[in-house]
């Protein structure tokens, strides 16, 4: 390379470049377009193409200056064009790939012939040695492989000593080794606390090394911007355009907006003259016809709507309840549960209510028995998802509220120990407006974190006239019934405001509330003044109106019934009985008459008590569409009842965790929820299938404790209570409160089918007890009761032994025909 001629300027050149080549960097594109790719057009064998002179002289002038063969532009131009194209093949101009970049680049374009014809006769003659040393190296392969091989030969392994040296050059512990550990405090280290601030760049210390200042890159001196001349027009088009107008002729219009009455004269002219008739002859078939079809069909129902409603029961594109809102607080959830769940009975505002209790054992329960400790009912806004709009508090855990259906600020609760309460929320708001009077803020727009109105109880039964046991369940009476001191049930003809609600617990015992004798105490001990002994010892405090034994039939035993949820049936016919039913912690399903119009010598009681479930029962709801129809919850399953059938309609399968809570759909007649201890929510569609739920929503990993579910507008809210104190609120979706046309229908079809189910069982049952009975009567010799009736030619059982020598004779015939016989 040498004897070309060096030119040592170039940079990141090894060797020195010859004479009448030029160094290039190609990319991968320019490699692509002249067919120099490395390693496959161009290869070690011959790592060098021919390129004509015209089409680098076309590359330059389309790509400019970003051709990677623009530097060489004017070595290109230079190329003599009588010897670009030769008879040897050769033709153009030389690239070569420069493999281990002895020049600096990956590519050296040769633009001298001189230099172009030594560069090929050198590869053409390191090409023709190649050859011929795989030639060589063949036949030296194949004298190798013609001697024969030999495999070596093992032989007994002989010492020389070298073990014994290694043993005694070993290294061996004589003694234990010492262990010795230094520290030293890290305040004797000598470090200073070093202290960090902010400072200019321009007073850094070391400016000099840490100033970045702009400077000139040789490498980029030699860029020339290209100028462009480029004409714009900025006019815009015109054309030519031409509109015709009509004109309008003006005139006079009077409207006439005031309505025109005729004299009774004239109306009377009018109605009895012979056009009218006429008219009225003429349009009076049309309008029945019409009147007729407006009661055939509903003219303003929605027809799309409708469509596709029969297949809303069979698939689950959109049947997924989504959580729409979480309530939860850090003060008042920590280490509660929620024990029930009630939704504010009002439209437009989104209220729900929880009540928290503390989450206690057995044992700890009875620790703190007849102690004081505060109770939180908490009253959520949907506006207000961390704050609660209202805290009602109570003396105890309280276990079970309800709303007032018919006045929403009245909220009736039952706490754990055996006392009832109550709070007026118009009267809590109205003390907390006056409360902040002074301060001059509004009692919506106080500091974060105080907003909520804590409402103190309105009225609050005394404990001596109150349950034995926690209140586990509280029901609203309507309006038009009466509760008299002894216990009589009655309709009034005039309802007055709903102020009545009874509560149950697990002492066994039903007690009616009014919330008129409270008021009536209270402005009693407002006034003072002294009283008779009889009414000082009846007004000693508030407490029930009368009190209902709940105790089974003597035939059943007598017990008191350890209620947990009741479910009220009052008809609308004042002919008709009221009824309450209940489940109880033994499981049992029991009936109790309050009330018998049709029947003098009806009792108030409990009427019967039914097995139903092999564990305390937790929740009991009635049907909406159904009025017999109830759904009791406990155990691993849940079931459905009707009046006057002994037997469960339906009983589920067992369920993978224990069920603690359950309610039916406002909308659909076939639907149902249940909540499981294993946080999961099951929908039940029973019109699809019974064998199994229509759909598992995983909501919490906690145990369900609460369900209740709400309808606003045209959406449907089920609030879901948990075991740490968290409500969530679901969305139920169209496809699951949207009800198809027959399905009601579907559903008192199913109820009829499962009822003449039971009805068969319970038939087939007595048949089987009659039989076994007639058989345990035939076996021990004594006839029944019937027998006297019969005649001597039937006999009444069959003689033992009779039986048992036409037995032996048949075993001996049988043995006998199989030839077994010995």
């Amino acid at each position: 390379r040498a004897a070309f001629g060096a030119m040592p300027e170039w940079e990141n050149a090894r060797v020195p470049v010859p004479e009448g080549a030029y160094p290039l960097f190609l990319t991968n594109t320019t490699q692509a377009n002249f067919k120099c790719r490395e390693r496959e057009d161009c290869t070690s064998a011959q790592p060098y193409v021919f390129v004509s002179k015209k089409v680098f002289l076309d590359d330059i002038q389309f790509r400019g200056v970003i051709s990677d063969f623009h530097p060489t532009k004017k070595y290109i131009e230079k190329y003599p064009d009588g010897v670009d194209v030769q008879e040897d093949g050769t033709s153009g101009l030389l690239l070569v790939w420069d493999e281990d970049e002895d020049y600096g680049q990956n590519f050296y374009l040769v633009h001298s012939v001189e230099l172009k014809e030594a560069v090929v006769a050198k590869w053409a003659a390191a090409g023709e040695g190649d050859a011929a040393g795989e030639s060589g190296g063949a036949g030296a392969m194949e004298e190798e492989e013609e001697e024969a091989y030999v495999p070596p030969v093992s032989k007994p392994w002989v010492s020389l000593g070298s073990e014994q040296e290694l043993e005694n050059e070993a290294v061996v512990e004589g003694r234990g080794r010492f262990i010795l550990h230094l520290s030293r405090a890290r305040r004797l280290f000598g470090a200073k606390p070093r202290a960090f601030f902010d400072r200019d760049a321009d007073a850094d210390p070391c400016i000099s090394e840490n100033d970045c200042r702009p400077f000139t890159d040789l490498k980029f001196g030699g860029l020339v911007r290209e100028d462009r001349s480029v004409g714009v027009q900025a006019v815009p088009l015109v054309a030519p355009a031409a509109t015709q107008t009509n004109s309008r002729r003006q005139v006079n219009v009077a409207a006439q907006y005031d309505a025109r009455e005729l004299s009774a004269g004239a109306r009377r002219a009018t109605e009895r003259s012979e056009p009218f008739r006429a008219f009225l002859r003429r349009v009076r078939a049309p309008c029945e016809q019409a009147l007729q079809q407006n009661e055939l069909v509903d003219i303003t129902a929605d027809d799309f709507a409708e469509l596709a409603d029969d297949e809303t029961s069979l698939g689950k594109s959109d049947a997924n309840l989504r959580e729409l809102q979480h309530f939860s607080h850090l003060d008042y959830c920590v280490d509660r549960t929620i024990a029930c769940a009630d939704w504010l009975p009002t439209p437009k505002a989104l209220v729900v209510g929880v009540s928290c209790v503390q989450r206690l054992s057995f044992e700890e329960r009875v620790a703190i028995a007849g102690k004081i400790h505060t109770g939180f009912v908490l009253l959520w806004n949907f506006s207000d998802p961390i704050t609660p709009q209202m805290v009602l508090e109570a003396p105890s855990d309280v276990l079970c509220f309800r709303f007032c259906p018919t006045n929403p600020d009245l909220v009736a609760g039952g706490l754990a120990s055996g006392q009832t309460v109550v709070w007026d929320l118009a009267a809590a708001r109205r003390e907390a407006q006056e409360l902040h009077a002074d301060t001059g803020k509004e009692l919506d727009k106080q500091e974060e974190g105080s907003s909520a109105v804590v409402a103190q109880p309105a009225f609050l039964s005394q404990v001596d006239l109150s349950h034995r046991a926690a209140v586990t369940d509280i029901a609203w009476l309507p309006s038009a019934l009466e509760v008299s001191e002894k216990g009589k049930i009655s309709r009034e003809s005039e309802p007055g405001a709903q102020e009545l609600f009874a509560t149950t617990a697990a002492d066994g015992q039903l007690l009616f509330w009014d919330i008129g004798r409270a008021r009536e105490l209270r402005r009693v001990l407002a006034a003072g003044g002294e009283e008779s002994p009889a009414k000082k010892k009846k007004r000693e405090g508030w407490g029930p109106t009368h009190r209902l034994p709940l105790k089974a039939p003597a035939a059943q035993g007598g017990a008191e019934l350890a209620c947990i949820s009741m479910a009220l049936s009052v008809p609308e016919d004042p002919a008709a009985p009221c009824e309450l039913f209940c489940v109880t912690e033994e499981g049992e399903v029991a009936r109790v008459s309050l009330a018998n119009p049709g029947s003098e010598a009806a009792e108030r009681g409990v009427t019967s008590v039914l097995p139903g479930h092999c564990s305390p029962c937790t929740a009991l709801c009635r049907s909406p569409f159904h009025a017999d129809v109830y759904l009791s919850v406990g155990d691993w399953s849940f079931s459905l009842w009707r009046e006057g059938v002994e037997l469960p309609l339906f009983s589920s399968p067992f369920a993978s965790a224990l069920l603690t809570c359950g309610c039916w759909s406002p909308t659909r007649p076939a639907l149902l929820f249940v909540g499981r201890a294993d946080g999961a929510v099951d929908v039940w569609d029973l019109n699809d299938r019974s064998h199994e739920p229509f759909l598992s929503v995983a909501v919490t990993s906690a145990a369900i404790t609460t369900l209740h579910i709400h309808t606003a507008g045209t959406k449907q809210l089920l609030a879901v209570g948990d075991d740490l104190a968290a409500l969530h609120v679901m969305e139920v979706p169209r496809s699951l409160r949207r009800r198809t046309n027959s399905e009601k229908d579907q559903m008192t079809s199913f109820l009829a089918r499962e009822q003449r189910r039971v009805e068969y069982v319970q038939k087939r049952a007595g048949a089987r007890g009659e039989t076994a009975s007639t058989e345990a009567a035939a076996a021990t010799g004594e006839p029944e009761d019937e027998a006297d009736t019969m005649g001597d030619d039937e006999p009444t059982a069959t003689d033992p032994e009779g039986s048992e020598a036409d037995f032996l004779a048949i075993e001996a015939a049988f043995l006998e025909r199989m030839g077994l016989k010995r």
